[in-house]
């Protein structure tokens, strides 16, 4: 498999394929049920630091080192269409249900949208680590090396209550239940932690690691 660190995981909307990327600059499909590999996508100027599937399944987004965002044929290996180049590192990925939007964050304290009118969301005071679209496309949730998690309006970019407070260090990733009802966080304070999307009330116990957490998903059955 890998040859280097692990940095980010993404489920096939069918849930049958695991894309994942590393720092050996690859990008890894494999077979959900039998775990064996599938094919391999290479040539990237810098690893892959995030990645996110489209709705339809046969192709994915890449936010990379190079400061680029990419689109990419699952099956051919190929880019489709031009890079879209942003200021810094781009940290995080989200793409909206109907695939017509691409949500990035990154270490310019900003969550930007592409493909839409709205500008940059700003708010968090460090770098953007995560960000996550409600079910319904109207939220969005992002994480910071601020310690906190944010909930915002995906049309204006206002954000909807107080910030979520709770870690006590970076919050690195973030996974949405499959009903939307819960939220779950992983951080580099070590802990996993739960929180209620409508109201952003900290659910359910805290789940406690030896190490610093990556990256944290709910399996298809919740």
């Amino acid at each position: 498999g890998h040859t280097h660190r692990v940095i980010s995981l993404a489920l096939s909307p069918d849930g049958a394929k695991l894309a994942s990327t590393s720092l050996d600059d690859t990008i890894r499909f494999w077979d959900v049920r039998s775990a064996k590999p599938l094919t391999t996508m290479s040539g990237y100027e810098g690893s892959v630091k995030n990645i996110a599937y489209l709705p339809e399944g046969n192709r994915v987004v890449t936010a990379s080192y190079d400061k680029t965002i990419r689109i990419w044929d699952v099956e051919k290996g190929e880019q489709e269409g031009t890079s879209m180049v942003h200021e810094g590192l781009e940290y995080s990925l989200a793409v909206t249900r109907d695939g017509k939007r691409i949500l990035s964050g990154g270490n310019n304290q900003r969550i930007r949208v592409w493909d839409l009118v709205l500008g940059p969301i700003k708010g968090h005071e460090d770098a953007v680590n995560c960000v996550l679209w409600s079910l319904d496309g109207n939220q969005l949730f992002s994480a910071s090396d601020d310690h906190t998690i944010r909930c915002w309006n995906s049309e204006t970019g206002k954000s909807i209550g107080e910030p979520w407070t709770g870690h006590t260090k970076a919050v690195v990733s973030l996974s949405l239940s499959p009903g939307g009802r819960r939220l779950a966080s992983a951080s580099s304070d070590k802990t996993v932690r739960f929180w209620d999307t409508r109201s952003g009330n900290p659910i359910g116990p805290v789940l406690q690691h030896e190490s610093e957490l990556c990256t944290v998903t709910f399996s298809p059955s919740g």
